[in-house]
């Protein structure tokens, strides 16, 4: 099976294909996958608060992912004899 990917926005419920692939034969079997943004795009700036809230928020999102490496930061850079990382 063939992959692509592009982005596009929906027309009265319809996806069209890009130019590249309107020569698709009809009835062509394909599988969609259909990824959607979690909100629709800001369309006015954010404020000098929104910004911080926004920001706080990842950081708490960060703050509650769990470690998926306890090694320390040196064990994970790792350093040779003259105390260059490697």
């Amino acid at each position: 099976m063939q992959s692509i990917e592009f982005e596009t926005r929906l027309q009265d419920g319809v996806i069209h294909l890009p130019a590249l692939y309107r020569n698709w034969r009809d009835n062509r079997p394909v599988k969609v996958i259909l990824l959607a943004a979690d909100h629709e795009s800001q369309t006015t700036p954010l404020d000098a608060t929104q910004r911080l809230c926004a920001i706080l928020e990842i950081g708490r999102l960060c703050a509650a992912a769990p470690e998926l490496d306890p090694r320390s930061t040196d064990e994970i850079i790792g350093y040779d004899a003259n105390g260059l990382p490697t």
